[in-house]
């Protein structure tokens, strides 16, 4: 055979097997799955039923909860707020580690406003008392003239015997200074002092009545009022009772957040706000120690500031400070996230007509946990166990992660997801 004809067959044989050579070649790899997908994934291997029936929790995922709060001197609630499910869940979880020691509800509220709260919630007729005292004192406080947050106060009130106060507050005060200066001007001495709490009595109540009147949220004493307008009152009166010291600091303080706030200079008013958290937490520790007492505390607040770490406004709250104050002793914080289900609404303040309205909800999405939201049961809540999370977000992978995804994997300990849950209600 010819040495051209050799070549000619030879590229003949070389097209007539090049398709079926190809056809042998191995399919392209599938691209890697994505940081949300792998999440999903493991959060799916690592979600826990929780049952809701009759206003009683059970399942697997309970289950988990109480034991972690046995573990635990602290066990912190993040929430989305607004959520009619939550109070009820602060409140079952309050009863089921009372005999692990947990006797103190720390909540988003003033100290002064939390002893009187305390008190009004006492005995058979707590809810009624509540209901009466935020009609007396309008707008109220805050969250709690939601009916199942009234609920939750009457409920964790009566589960601790004895008179020492249950709720810890631990926040400012934005809405009760009509209230806290009335005590002041009856308390004050007769004299200088008690013409300048009248003048501060006066002034907060017409603020009130230029906010019922305009509807002008920005009218409120705790917004338009400077922190030197206590100025007179603690130059006449440099030495107050405990009760007066404490409510005048607590409104100094909220005059001096908000003001930064009104400013434009949020950092700053976040940061101030986070201190005066910390303090109040820090006072009602060392005063229960005083009285020889080391409670566990049962914490409440919205997400941001629960969260280990720095929070959403980039600041250190209560969450960072209980974490490390059960790491100096020895124990743990367990940091819990709760937020209502994908679809369903919760409730928002207005403060223009100073009532609730339905909203969706919204703190999954705004966390970056919207991924996690597809391991969730088809029935039921379902606890979502963070912590196998975490080491799919890595200091390398937290480099190209939403931030708020990493903050929250890595600030948390457990989501609890509440599929078909409702906005809570007013009081009637």
């Amino acid at each position: 055979m010819s040495a051209s004809r050799r070549r000619l067959l030879s590229a003949l044989l070389c097209l007539t097997l090049a398709p079926s050579v190809r056809a042998q070649d191995p399919a392209p790899a599938a691209p890697p799955a994505s940081l949300e997908e792998r999440l999903a994934k493991r959060a799916a291997e690592n979600r826990h039923a929780v049952s809701f029936r009759d206003g009683a929790f059970s399942g697997p995922g309970w289950d988990l909860l109480v034991e972690a709060g046995r573990n635990a001197s602290f066990f912190l609630v993040g929430e989305e707020h607004g959520v009619a499910e939550i109070p009820a869940l602060v409140g079952e979880l309050f009863r089921a580690l009372q005999p692990a020691g947990y006797r103190r509800l720390a909540i988003e509220i003033s100290p002064p406003m939390a002893t009187v709260l305390d008190q009004v919630a006492r005995g058979e007729r707590g809810l009624e008392r509540l209901a009466d005292f935020f009609r007396e004192h309008p707008p109220g406080v805050a969250f709690f003239t939601l009916s199942q947050e009234a609920e939750l106060l009457v409920a964790a009130r009566a589960a601790v015997a004895g008179e020492t106060p249950v709720f810890w507050g631990l926040d400012y005060e934005v809405t009760g200074d009509r209230y806290l200066l009335d005590g002041i001007r009856r308390r004050a001495p007769a004299g200088p002092a008690r013409a300048a709490a009248e003048a501060l009595h006066e002034r907060s109540s017409a603020a009130w009545k230029t906010v019922s009147e305009t509807k002008n949220p920005a009218a409120f004493f705790s917004f338009s009022a400077p922190p030197e307008a206590l100025d007179e009152l603690r130059a006449a009166w440099p030495d107050p009772d405990p009760e007066s010291a404490l409510a005048l600091d607590t409104i100094r303080e909220t005059l001096a957040i908000n003001q930064l706030f009104v400013r434009g200079r949020n950092w700053e008013s976040n940061d101030r706000r986070a201190r005066f958290n910390r303090r109040q937490l820090l006072r009602h520790l060392a005063e229960a120690s005083a009285r020889g007492e080391s409670p566990r505390v049962l914490m409440r607040f919205g997400a941001s500031h629960m969260v280990r770490g720095r929070n959403v406004t980039e600041v250190f709250d209560l969450g960072s400070l209980a974490a490390e104050l059960a790491a100096a002793e020895g124990t743990e914080a367990f940091h819990l996230l709760v937020a209502g289900g994908p679809g369903t609404e919760h409730a928002v303040f207005n403060p223009v007509t100073l009532g609730y309205e339905p909203a969706p909800a919204s703190l999954l999405a705004s966390l970056g946990l919207s991924a996690l939201a597809s391991a969730e049961l088809p029935d039921g809540f379902t606890l979502i166990d963070l912590r196998p999370l975490r080491p799919l977000v890595d200091f390398a992978q937290a480099k190209r992660a939403d931030p708020e995804l990493v903050r929250a994997v890595h600030g948390f300990d457990a989501l609890l997801v509440l599929t078909g849950s409702h906005p809570s209600q007013a009081l009637p």
